[in-house]
């Protein structure tokens, strides 16, 4: 019998901390469960990833708790998350709970109580401290208070110290409580009939004597009845009641003449599907064949397969994905659709529900806590067949997968920014795919650099769909030089004559347009015109964005809101005007020169509620708005054939970012909104108002010639040896004091200039944004050579040895690092 368990725990940077396997708990500690172990004086949660007999060379603690029935991860899972944390650069622990729902975690909190009521005693540990003293005139009230309580109390963000004293001087006593997970099973109360009362002639029979006497139980017998007969045998309490209008008391009676039965029985929560659309018949075009029968091949020879397809916009992506799946599930295999972002997946997920039913499970954001904690857990018990979902789906318990897709592949926001791990979910899905023996399916109209490249080298195989379907050809694309339009007196506010002039058009022909402006809010930046000043948020370096609907300036980095000042705090002028335009002023000025048209905004703004996104496109699609405007929401995904205009709002602002990638990305969106023109019948045609109109990447979109771009774009790179030709890695630190964050930034730069072996890097700086949320921010960005360095490993150990350099440093302490392998973003 295993003696040991290697648990690996979330936040803490080694591989698996070494705990015993207590008598009672052995055949229950198994690779791929949760158990809660103690971590200094706390209870914690962590994850088994061995048992064994081999005993360490130190004392271990003991595990307390098993958390689960069964494992939640499967051997393959449990691998994929091994390498994403070797690759990513993080611990272990965190790799797994990213795999989890969120929810699903369990914290521990500490409370504190007065362990002495003797004066003396509480005055001696007390001595000068104000904070000790606050802490414990809180406690005379005899209430057990958690810390977080007593850290508001004392107005400090950790209050350790003072309760470490206070404890070892008999006046407090400090206990670590495991939390309840937010993410359990929903119970409800429901009602059935018993036996002999199920059956046709008993129940006729009761209901006929209960007729006269107790009516509003013989209308409860009869829902019953009614669903029973329906195979349904049993009835949640409130549609009961509802159905039958009674009250609970008919129910209480019958229960107790025992003729019901009420018990409790679990429910599963599923996100209401708010779009939908006619369903369209489809015959698949030569392209779509070819792709498919190429797809279905690599399937059918099993192993790992990596695609690449590149598919012009509307030219059936979809559909291809749909009938690959059809196919994966007939070899008695499951499929994995990973998708960038929540806005694409109401019509995404409609198409899929419509093809493979309830086979479908459904992940993202923006579900409720409950409702992702369901699907997960009902896809670990292989009730689905098929998952679809954002980044984190590609962690989705699916067991025997045999084709992941991951559509529009070249999105950014496959990246995991603001948390460790900090993925990849396109490329974890490749290793999974390597796991799972899997077909991995990348598709887009727009290829990454490193896709095109790695497709290139032969690490993909290059499938194309170069034609549109249903014969619609790609719409015109033109640009209208803004400078010029306004030096003519032809332009109003953000828009030119022409793009109002076509808006109309549609209007009048009962078309449909779609505008994109990049921005949200209503201007960038409130400025008096008699001194300058600009309102800034007081958290972070960066400018408050004028939020005119609800008359705020918002900070859309940390979330601070205030009302705009009347007068100007520099200078007291009362000329503060909002300067620049956003999608919030874009809508106001396109109604005010088009005050006929029925406008639809969709931004971050618009769509914070649950289902908005559903009922804003669901809306569109019904004609019953002209125009849909929006940020890059609108520019993904979206298939409407009313559409045959497309207007782009200053097109040059994606193009002006401090960042390699910056090209790219503006080529990418233009592209893909463009593409939301003329799927249907009618011509498409689309307008890109710049200031810009002779730039490069401008001129390639009119053209729609994404291999002329991307082979300008890697020869570019690779004079600079930037990805895909070298892998970059960027250290961020951040902390409340900036000579710590720049002493420690300077120590790490340090550590690692002595061991630069196989990669090169910039020396400390200020990040570009230099505060966010009260913490200074440095940064190191380091360029490590793949053919010194293939897979990662030697830096990732480099870092290691680093870390242990700069940990001696007592100032580096205080400062948070973070790792971002790959990072997509340089702020």
């Amino acid at each position: 019998m295993a003696s040991f368990a290697d648990i690996a725990i979330p936040n803490v940077p080694k591989h698996a901390l070494t705990y015993g396997v207590p008598e009672g708990l052995a055949s229950s500690v198994e690779a791929g469960r949760r158990v809660v172990v103690p971590l200094g004086r706390r209870p914690v949660m962590g994850f088994v990833l061995a048992v064994h007999d081999t005993a360490p060379a130190f004392r271990v603690k003991a595990i307390e708790e098993v958390l689960d029935p069964s494992p939640v991860f499967s051997p393959l899972l449990m691998r994929l998350c091994d390498w994403v944390a070797r690759y990513y650069c993080c611990g272990l622990g965190d790799a797994l709970k990213a795999a989890l729902p969120k929810g699903m975690d369990i914290g521990s909190e500490r409370y504190v109580s007065l362990a002495s009521d003797d004066e003396r005693v509480l005055a001696r540990a007390i001595g000068t401290s104000k904070t000790k003293r606050m802490i414990v005139e809180a406690l005379l009230t005899g209430e057990l208070l958690s810390e977080a309580v007593l850290r508001d109390i004392a107005g400090l963000t950790s209050i350790s110290a003072q309760l470490h004293a206070l404890e070892k001087d008999g006046a407090v006593t400090v206990e670590s409580v495991i939390g309840v997970p937010q993410a359990r099973k929903k119970m409800i109360n429901v009602v059935r009939l018993l036996p002999p009362w199920n059956r046709q002639e008993k129940i006729s029979e009761l209901m006929e004597l209960l007729e006269k006497r107790a009516p509003k139980q013989v209308d409860v017998l009869a829902v019953l009845w009614s669903a029973l007969s329906r195979s349904r045998p049993t009835v949640p309490m409130p549609e009961v009641l509802a159905t039958a209008r009674a009250s609970a008391a008919a129910v209480r009676a019958l229960e107790e003449k025992e003729i019901v039965e009420v018990l409790q029985e679990e429910v599963t929560r599923e996100p209401r599907l708010l779009y939908e659309e006619v369903p369209k018949s489809f015959t698949l075009t030569e392209d779509q064949t070819q792709v498919l029968a190429a797809v279905s091949s690599c399937i059918d020879a099993g192993g790992y397969h990596g695609l690449l397809l590149h598919g012009v916009t509307a030219s059936g992506k979809t559909q291809v994905y749909i009938e690959a799946i059809r196919h994966t599930l007939t070899k008695d295999r499951r499929a994995l659709v990973l998708v960038p972002e929540i806005a694409l997946t109401p019509q995404l997920v409609f198409r899929f529900r419509h093809a493979f039913g309830k086979d479908v499970a459904v992940l993202h954001s923006r579900m409720s806590v409950g409702e992702r904690y369901d699907a997960w857990r009902n896809t670990l018990a292989g009730r689905y067949r098929i998952v679809v979902g954002v980044r984190s789906a590609v962690f989705a318990p699916l067991e025997n997968v045999g084709l992941i897709v991951v559509d529009e592949e070249h999105e950014s926001s496959y990246k995991q920014t603001d948390q460790q791990p900090r993925y990849h979910a396109r490329d974890a899905a490749l290793m999974r795919g390597r796991f799972e023996n899997a077909t991995v399916l990348l598709g887009t109209a727009t290829p990454s650099a490193e896709s095109w490249h790695n497709a290139a080298n032969g690490k993909l195989d290059l499938l194309r769909m170069p034609r549109r379907i249903d014969a619609a050809v790609l719409p015109t694309v033109s640009i209208v030089d803004m400078t010029e339009q306004r030096r003519q007196s032809r332009a109003r506010g953000p828009f030119s004559d022409e793009l109002l002039r076509g808006i109309g058009e549609r209007i009048a022909r009962n078309e449909s347009s779609i505008v994109l402006h990049n921005r949200r809010g209503y201007a960038p930046f409130l400025e008096c015109r008699d001194c300058g000043h600009v309102e800034e948020c007081t958290n972070c370096s960066v400018t408050m964005v004028v939020h005119k609907d609800r008359n705020q300036l918002r900070c859309h980095y940390c979330g601070a809101s205030r009302t705009p000042p009347g007068v100007c705090p520099r200078c007291g002028g009362t000329a503060l005007d909002p300067v620049g335009a956003g999608t919030q002023r874009v809508e106001e000025e396109l109604a005010s020169v088009l005050p006929a048209a029925r406008l639809l905004r969709m931004d971050f703004d618009t769509t914070r509620k649950k289902g908005s996104h559903d009922l804003i496109l669901s809306s569109f699609g019904e004609g019953e708005a002209d125009v849909l405007l929006g940020t890059q929401m609108v520019a993904k995904g979206l298939d409407f054939e009313r559409v045959t205009l497309v207007g782009v709002v200053s097109a040059e602002q994606s193009l002006m970012l401090p960042d390699f990638r910056a090209g790219e990305r503006a080529f990418q969106l233009l592209t893909q909104v463009a593409g939301r023109s003329g799927r249907g019948t009618a011509p498409g045609e689309v307008l890109i108002q710049s200031v810009r109109p002779d730039h490069p990447v401008l001129q390639r979109v009119v053209a729609h010639d994404f291999e002329g771009f991307i082979a300008a774009e890697l020869e570019s790179r690779k004079a600079f040896t930037y990805p895909p030709y070298s892998r970059l890695v960027l250290l961020l630190f951040s902390g409340s004091r900036e000579d710590a964050v720049s002493g420690a930034a300077r120590a790490w730069h340090a550590a690692l200039q002595r061991r630069a072996t196989c990669f090169t890097m910039y020396p400390p700086q200020p990040a570009v944004i230099q505060r966010l949320n009260n913490r200074y921010r440095h940064q190191i960005l380091v360029r490590v050579s793949k053919s010194k360095d293939p897979d990662g490993s030697i830096f990732a150990r480099i870092l290691r040895d680093a870390e242990e350099d700069v940990m001696r440093v007592k100032t580096a302490r205080s400062v948070r690092v973070d790792v971002d392998v790959d990072p997509q973003q340089m702020l």
